[in-house]
């Protein structure tokens, strides 16, 4: 495991010696199709980059895995309470860059000086708009399925002046779909396994179950570790998650459940809390031991935070352990945070690894 971190260290460190591109004279330095479909210049490479909008963690965290990307990183918009419990593992100056508050106006934007704001999303806003019309270029990035995902990486690379880094962090990933893929190949229909994938919150001293929308990362984990999705069966088609009833449940019987619990419970606690309640210990998939957390260190592993590659390799393996008899979860979590964010293996023990609540296997 230590001679894997170090490895995984040295090809980090390597990746980041690579020499910055250049561009000729009179070109744009930079000009990409954003994940909204806008074809955005740049005169030059930016240097002081901003992130707003709904997902912030999640293009953090993306940025984060080049350094280009933690360095110009000026500051984000605060959503929520919380500041981000991940970041500062790997950006010494994280706690020096600028929080904006909650739905930050083009004027409060501006008074930082943004080379380039970077925002999750696939519909230009009026946001965007009114920055345009002050001279602050916006990039929309999805992360919303593994290909979005891949073409986020590509954005990136052009952006930070690294396309080299941005192809070698997609490698990483598209290594692993390949793998899962030929795992995978030739299966039919019928041992496909019938999945719920359900979040879980606390409501009213209740556990309120919801499911996600279809086109989110969770529905394409789960259609890619070789699985059925019960809940696009009937659910209406939505843009976020829908609260269903136990009894739905029940109607749709899925041969196994993967609960991802919210932030504030304790999953394992949660877990048995809902295997000991009469309604779902009636549920088949909980009667033959197949309720599971899913998993998740400092951030979860279901959701389209970089982290999501961890989730699906996690699912197919538990869906199918015949077909990934060499699936280690441990390994691929020190390969991740070593080759993705060059974090060193006593950081990795001491700082990932508790953040673990759930078993891995």
């Amino acid at each position: 495991m230590s001679r894997a971190l170090q490895t995984a260290a040295l090809v980090f460190a390597a990746s980041l010696l690579a020499p910055p591109c250049h561009v000729a004279a009179g070109e744009p330095a930079v000009v990409v199709t954003d994940a909204a479909g806008r074809t955005v210049e740049l005169d030059e490479l930016p240097r002081r980059l901003l992130v707003i909008g709904d997902g912030t963690f999640m293009v953090a965290h993306l940025l984060a895995m080049f350094q280009e990307g933690r360095e110009r990183m000026i500051g984000m918009e605060r959503r929520g309470t919380a500041a981000s419990s991940f970041l500062p593992l790997v950006d010494p100056n994280y706690e020096t860059k600028t929080f904006l508050a909650p739905n930050p106006g083009p004027e409060q934007i501006a008074g930082i000086r943004p080379d380039l704001v970077i925002c999750r999303g696939t519909l230009e806003d009026q946001t965007a708009r009114a920055l345009a019309e002050i001279g602050i270029p916006v990039v929309y990035l999805s992360m919303e399925s593994p290909e979005r995902f891949l073409g986020d990486l590509e954005i990136l690379g052009k952006v930070l002046g690294r396309p080299d880094r941005g192809a070698a962090i997609a490698d990483f990933y598209r290594a692993r779909l390949d793998r899962i893929s030929a795992a995978l190949a030739g299966i039919v229909d019928a041992d496909r396994p019938r999945v719920l994938v359900a979040m879980a919150i606390a409501r009213g001293g209740r556990v309120a179950v919801q499911v996600p929308a279809r086109p989110w990362m969770q529905t394409q984990i789960t259609e890619r570790a070789g699985a059925s999705p019960v809940w696009l069966e009937d659910a209406a088609v939505t843009t976020g998650w829908t609260v269903v009833t136990i009894e739905q449940i029940a109607r749709w019987s899925p041969d196994w459940i993967f609960v991802v619990f919210w932030h504030s419970m304790e999953p394992k606690r949660a877990l048995a809390d809902l295997a000991a309640d009469r309604h779902w210990s009636a549920l088949a998939a909980v009667q033959n031991g197949r309720l599971r957390a899913f998993p998740g260190d400092i951030y979860g592993w279901d959701s389209p935070d970089p982290r999501w590659i961890l989730g699906l390799q996690w699912a197919a393996a538990t869906l199918h352990p015949e077909r990934f008899p060499g699936y280690d979860a441990e390994a691929e979590l020190v390969r991740f945070y070593g080759e993705l964010y060059g974090m060193e293996p006593a950081d990795i023990e001491a700082s990932i690894a508790p953040a673990i609540r759930m078993d891995l296997r």
